[in-house]
């Protein structure tokens, strides 16, 4: 995914004729910020002091000198050193760093007798004791990679490694390195090995891996909510319910620690106090590339440029129309819209129209749409006829048995069947969905797949593809855009032309929309469908997604908590679970998890990730859980929540009433 890994590395650089000034960084590894930087001589006095205590380490790799180590460690040796440093960068044929963990100087590295004729370099890095950390000193070695062979144009890097140096070994062989033989006379005091790595040999990994942030974005809420919950107390006055989706509501939170939120790049959100968090579940399932991804942002300003809405159709829009109808072969027809209750209602009036029949059959999934049809069926649906509300019922997913049972009772009045193929939490049993498509054919009811969710996350051609069942009618949303609202209703010709010119039947009113074909959206999705199309961006999620449910699960059994906490669900689609001392599904402890978590800089109602998510967001946030679950397991054995939660617990979203949180 060369288009991601691109996009999500950000490098602070003057100009290379500028004394090389480029600064690198700074990432998150294990809670530490780390950064290279170039010298500069006012560091002499730090560096003295973090060199003179490593003579035995440090003496044998430099190069010989008749002076003794006090000497040649002291703040004047480094200013001449750091003058020698500048020259050489000046002149193109190194570049130096420090490394910095938060932000005081933890080492040296260096890029050494650079060639770029021939395309070659040497790489030299040591890092204090003190602050020695295999995965500290592999993070500057990876971004120093990264800068070599990508804006530096490398194409190969040697490294000097002293024999029987197991851990300088183990890290250039983690980067890729290869060794090659040795370098007898290298120094004086010691044999080396050779070690060397081809760009074309570099693991995407060493680069994928890295968060790239700035020194004040460590993930947490240090800096509290005061700005935050003045905004959202400003929100309840101005908007019902203090958010214009229910699932974003202050509610869905622990009291006054709701974020307002004011920006994102790539997996991390800032709220109006300052505070950064690692997102999950961004944009309700939306984003799946990442917050500000660079290529969907170009498309879209080139877009803007040339005009939002237009009177009549553009080009543009049987570009996307041939992008989606190419990723959804069981497809012949699509038409876009802004949201996913459009598409899913236009779907349920085709039916409608199809069959002559008014009844719907949907499954025990949370959420279909925001109109009649659905939400006469939960528990939030005052305003809706109760005539409407009989029109709609559900059959349990996996239970071939309770649809066949809907059919029986609806005396032929089923026009569609509407469900999701999969879910977090539950794949489809062995030929269950062939089943439902079976027994729609034979009931003469349309069946109708939400691809809300799966659609990009199980797969860019949606569940249908996964689980080769082909739906009548198909409805899409959420990360066709990677946040820019559009959605699509999908599916066979003879259907969709209801709401064209190429019927003798009464005509059905399809998604007539101002703002449905407007250019923006349309551009962010073809942008995201090349995206999926060069990368492998639910490769990224479910390889992320596997090490984030390992290592939270990992805590859990190390505290104690597994039958009370657990990361569980498909890798790119997690959920946790949060039970109570007598082992039930409990609101008070999810609150109190959620809470911990947001002090520790983790924003998310579940732990559904993004290709921009790192190895590094996953460390910090199972780091994030660990100390969490000691709150909680401390809960568990104080038999509630009370000493520990500060504030009420959340509520569903879509409760009847505004009670337990009620304003």
């Amino acid at each position: 995914m060369p288009g991601l890994i691109r996009q999500a590395l950000r490098f602070r650089v003057t100009s290379l004729s500028s004394a090389g000034r480029v600064t690198l960084g700074p990432v998150v590894t294990r809670g530490k910020v780390v950064e290279l930087r170039p010298p500069v001589a006012a560091d002499a006095v730090e560096w003295s002091r973090l060199v003179r205590p490593e003579r035995d380490r440090l003496e044998p790799r430099w190069a010989d000198s008749d002076l003794d180590w006090v000497t040649r460690s002291s703040a004047d040796a480094w200013r001449d050193r750091c003058a020698e440093l500048r020259r050489l960068a000046r002149d193109g044929t190194a570049l130096p760093f420090l490394i910095t963990v938060d932000g005081a100087i933890a080492g040296e590295l260096l890029l050494d007798r650079v060639d770029r004729e021939r395309g070659s370099a040497e790489v030299e890095v040591w890092i204090s004791e003190a602050r020695e950390g295999t995965s500290i000193t592999a993070s500057a070695l990876r971004l120093l990679l990264h800068h070599a062979f990508g804006e530096y144009e490398l194409r190969r890097l040697t490294a000097a490694i002293p024999v029987g140096d197991r851990s300088a070994a183990a890290l250039f062989s983690r980067a890729g390195f290869r060794r090659e033989g040795l370098l007898r006379g290298y120094r004086r005091t010691a044999d080396y090995e050779l070690w060397s790595l081809l760009a074309t040999d570099r693991p995407d990994e060493s680069i994928s891996d890295l968060p790239i942030v700035s020194a004040m974005d460590v993930p947490s809420s240090g800096r509290g909510f005061e700005r935050s919950s003045a905004l959202q107390r400003r929100l309840h006055e101005l908007v019902p319910g203090g958010a214009h989706t229910y699932a974003r509501g202050s509610d869905q939170y622990p009291e006054d620690m709701a974020p307002v939120l004011v920006r994102g790049d790539g997996s991390r959100v800032w709220d109006a106090d300052g505070n950064c968090f690692i997102e999950y579940g961004m944009g309700l399932r939306s984003v799946t590339l990442g917050h500000g991804y660079r290529p969907v942002l170009d498309a879209v300003q080139r877009a803007l440029a040339d005009g939002v809405n237009f009177s009549r159709p553009t080009q543009l829009e049987v570009a996307a129309a041939e992008d989606f109808l190419s990723l959804v072969p069981g497809a012949d027809m699509v038409k876009f819209a802004k949201n996913g209750s459009d598409a899913t209602t236009a779907a349920i009036r085709l039916a409608r129209a199809a069959t002559g029949r008014d009844m719907v059959v949907v499954c025990d999934q949370p959420f279909f749409s925001a109109d009649d049809w659905f939400i006469g069926a939960v528990e939030m649906n005052a305003g809706v006829p109760e005539a409407t509300r009989g029109q709609t019922v559900r059959f349990q997913f996996n239970d071939l048995d309770s649809l066949r049972l809907r059919f029986a009772e609806s005396g032929g009045q089923i026009a569609c069947v509407v469900m999701e193929a999969a879910t977090a939490l539950a794949e489809p049993e062995p030929g269950f969905l062939e089943g439902v498509r079976a027994l729609c054919d034979t009931h003469g009811a349309l069946l109708v797949f939400d691809e809300m969710i799966t659609g990009f996350r199980w797969s860019a051609s949606g569940a249908q593809s996964v689980y080769g069942v082909r739906p009548d009618l198909s409805c899409w949303g959420k990360a066709m855009g990677n946040g820019f609202p559009i959605s699509a209703l999908a599916g066979r010709r003879d259907l969709m032309e209801l709401g064209g010119l190429r019927t003798d039947s009464p005509r059905v009113f399809l998604l007539s929309t101002t703002h449905g074909p407007e250019t923006v959206s349309l551009a962010a999705f073809r942008s995201v469908v090349q995206a999926y199309t060069e990368g492998d961006p639910i490769g990224v999620m479910e390889r992320r997604g596997t090490e984030l449910a390992e290592g939270v699960n990992a805590a859990a059994r190390e505290l104690g908590v597994t039958d009370y906490v657990a990361a569980i669900g498909r890798p790119s689609c997690l959920v946790f679970t949060t039970r109570d001392e007598d082992g039930r599904p409990s609101q008070p402890y999810r609150t109190l998890f959620l809470q911990e978590m947001l002090r520790r800089g983790v924003l998310g109602q579940s732990f559904v990730i993004s290709a921009a998510h790192t190895v590094a967001d996953v460390e910090h946030t199972v780091q994030a859980v660990r100390e969490a679950l000691v709150v909680y397991r401390r809960a568990l054995e104080d038999g509630g929540v009370e000493r520990f939660l500060a504030g009420r617990p959340v509520a569903p979203a879509l409760r009847s009433l505004a009670s337990p949180r009620r304003l």
